[in-house]
């Protein structure tokens, strides 16, 4: 199926034109750019983010890289991160995820050592990635949530079933007022039912893994006192 097919069949659903019509130009360009808005909020959800991808990069030693179009990692800037690795000598090291503002706590940021944690710095264009302590070589591989890629009418659409389905019935939902049409409580029904398909799909439990920024007695001082205080 193409966009433009997808948008004719929502447009119907909701009543704009019938079926034996097609939508005129401005309809499908109006259609086209809710789609995107949708799939572009969509995006920032790691439930709901059909562009996942992984991401890699060789460190040089630098304290923070840029991602993003023309950064230091030149890639779709993400809106999160979820899953992180750094490898040196065939060894994969799992990263943990470290708020910006608990970084920014750390006393020495520039510790060289095997990678512990990181952390993303959301800006826009360009994000912000840190690793700590800083690794001089390796590799970093980022499995990332990102915005949807933008489709034209003519775009075959790169998603399962499941998704067009849920596409289909949430683009109604975003249309129907624009075109002066009421939302049915069926329709609202059928858009939420579907989205919840398309979440479910994406979910994966993750192992449990024991917090290092947790104390492990009350004799002992606190390890984010221990790493804000740069002692490694």
């Amino acid at each position: 199926m193409v966009t433009a097919d997808l948008i004719r069949a929502t447009l119907r659903l909701i009543g704009a034109i019938s079926s034996s019509e097609t939508p005129n130009a401005d309809e499908s360009g109006d259609a086209l750019e809710a789609l995107n808005l949708m799939l572009g909020s969509w995006g920032a959800s790691r439930f709901l983010s059909a562009s996942t991808g992984k991401v890699t990069k060789t460190m040089t030693g630098a304290s923070s890289y840029t991602i993003g179009v023309g950064g230091d990692i030149d890639t779709t800037r993400p809106t999160a991160i979820y899953n992180a690795h750094w490898t040196s000598g065939g060894q994969d090291y799992p990263l943990s995820f470290l708020d910006y503002s608990d970084y920014q706590d750390i006393g020495i940021k520039t510790i060289g050592s095997i990678p512990e944690y990181i952390v993303l710095k959301p800006d826009n264009p360009l994000s912000t990635i840190y690793l700590f302590p800083v690794p001089a070589s390796g590799t970093l591989t980022l499995d990332n949530v990102r915005p949807a890629t933008e489709l034209t009418l003519a775009d075959d659409l790169p998603y399962p079933p499941e998704w067009i389905r849920a596409m289909k019935f949430n683009l109604a939902i975003e249309l129907s007022p624009e075109f002066g049409f009421t939302v049915s409580p069926e329709l609202v029904a059928l858009a939420q039912e579907s989205k919840a398909v398309v979440m479910r799909s994406m979910v994966t439990v993750p192992l449990a893994r024991f917090d290092a920024l947790l104390p492990t007695s009350n004799n002992q001082v606190t390890s984010r006192t221990f790493i804000t205080g740069g002692g490694f």
